[in-house]
């Protein structure tokens, strides 16, 4: 199992990118904060590796946006009782939760000027449009989530096929589920 104290803050001066963690807000489809600081924190060896995805975006001029990324076991909880629906939101006691151990990010792509590509559905659309592969989202849609796919894999990310925005590290079960006690942060 990896080291259980490595997660470390992504910020847009540490990784050139943009935080909009939404779950320190109330836009969500909760409707309201679950978290009480908007910090992004991840495993170091995901970090490293989003690094790699932001290099492999740079020369297209195209940058990530970040909705959310660790999630303590407690957070994971308020949001699978308010959507208990496995397929995209894991089981806190059953799951694999990926964001519980610092591996997953929820992200998109935005163009120079900030602004958010197209990507056929909004984030937390718990439809099948928001699927991997759905064709029936706009063929700029299609194109901006292979772009996207493309940097994340090509980054070592996999994706969570009913989720375009959701990547994570590949064996999961090697990082070890993390509470907010375990880590201090003063998140929830």
């Amino acid at each position: 199992m990896k080291n259980t104290h490595s997660l470390i803050e992504v910020t847009p001066q540490s990784h050139d990118l943009i935080l909009e963690m939404v779950y320190a807000t109330g836009s969500n489809f909760t409707g309201k904060p679950v978290y009480k600081k908007p910090l992004c924190l991840m495993h170091e060896e995901a970090a490293r590796r989003l690094q790699n995805a932001i290099e492999v975006l740079q020369p297209m001029g195209l940058k990530l946006k970040i909705w959310d990324a660790f999630r303590p076991l407690e957070a994971q909880q308020a949001l699978f009782n308010h959507k208990p629906d496995p397929e995209y939101v894991s089981h806190p006691q059953t799951g694999l939760n990926p964001h519980c151990r610092g591996i997953a990010i929820d992200l998109t792509l935005v163009d120079p000027f900030g602004h958010t590509l197209e990507m056929g559905t909004e984030f937390d659309d718990f439809r099948p449009l928001a699927h991997h592969g759905n064709d029936q989202v706009s063929e700029l849609a299609q194109k901006n989530r292979l772009i996207l796919a493309g940097a994340m894999n090509v980054a070592g990310f996999t994706p969570m096929p009913s989720e375009w925005w959701h990547y994570q590290l590949p064996d999961a079960w090697q990082y070890p589920i993390l509470k907010e006690s375990d880590i201090g942060s003063g998140i929830i």
